[in-house]
């Protein structure tokens, strides 16, 4: 029996084919995207999470984004100024009992002894040894209280520029106070090549006051230090600070004869725990120098 053969499909059925054809063509070329896979979530570990695509294929040359490394984000963000003066902290801030506690020791103590002498001589009936031990007493006890009458106003450092100069006026003095300057100075100002402890810290600036003033004045005469030219960042918001500035010398009751020296510095300062200023070098460098070293 003869096949029949198959019908030949008219125009119309050859172009819905034709375009069916087309279609699953264009189904088969497109391939769903790949997923982007993360190459590392962001947690406590500290990583930044980065996205890669996957290779194309097996043996594919790895692209630039794929090797991309990862590197663990700083832990906190370094505050303005915290680089600058190293390790330097305030181990002791200062105080009164710390300023005057040794001179009012040795107040009380020569009260004591000035009011027996006074009390045992009167008990004997000596008015006028009384009387001279009395006078002589109280001319002790005033001398005793100099260290004390220089500092009755509190060194206010709330700004670097009052803390450099709050340091010098304590050597604006006949005798110096070393104490509030030593006081006033970080545990970087307390170490240098010239001291390395308060009597060492004494003996420089003894030392170095005598190199001032030279044969132009006796050892009694006090020399007056004047804070010129300060100039550092805004010290809101930081805690170390870096400054330069000028300190010119007087000798006291010739100011009008203008300065006998003019030095440059350049000085540290950091912030206490008392949200005061102190200073990280507590030495003068040589006359006219520019210097942060002693």
């Amino acid at each position: 029996m003869p096949e029949t053969p198959e019908p030949i499909p008219n125009d119309d059925e050859r172009s819905i084919a034709d375009a069916e054809h087309l279609f699953r063509d264009d189904d088969r070329s497109k391939a769903p995207p790949a997923p982007r896979v993360p190459s590392a979530g962001f947690g406590e570990s500290g990583y930044a999470m980065e996205e890669q695509e996957p290779p194309s294929g097996a043996g594919a040359a790895p692209t630039a984004d794929t090797e991309r490394e990862l590197s663990p984000l700083p832990s906190a963000q370094a505050r303005p100024g915290t680089a600058r003066t190293g390790a330097a902290t305030v181990d002791q801030v200062w105080s009164r009992g710390a300023e005057w506690g040794l001179n009012l020791a040795v107040l009380a103590i020569a009260a004591l002894l000035v009011a027996y002498l006074v009390y045992r001589t009167l008990s004997n009936g000596e008015f006028s040894l009384a009387f001279l031990f009395l006078m002589g007493g109280a001319a002790l006890l005033l001398v005793l209280s100099y260290p004390i009458i220089i500092t009755m106003e509190r060194p206010v450092r709330v700004t670097p520029e009052q803390a450099v100069k709050d340091y010098y006026a304590a050597l604006s003095h006949h005798f110096p106070h070393y104490r509030r300057m030593w006081l006033l100075l970080s545990s970087a100002g307390r170490k240098s090549m010239s001291f390395s402890t308060y009597q060492g810290f004494k003996n420089y600036w003894k030392s170095r006051l005598a190199q001032l003033r030279g044969d132009r004045a006796g050892s009694l005469t006090p020399l007056v230090f004047q804070v010129n030219d300060f100039k550092s960042e805004k010290s809101a918001g930081l805690t170390t600070i870096d400054a330069k500035f000028s300190v010119a010398v007087f000798l006291r009751g010739k100011l009008n004869q203008g300065a006998i020296d003019s030095i440059r510095v350049n000085a540290g300062l950091v912030k206490g725990p008392d949200r005061m200023w102190y200073l990280n070098k507590g030495t003068l460098p040589g006359g006219g120098s520019l210097s942060s070293n002693d």
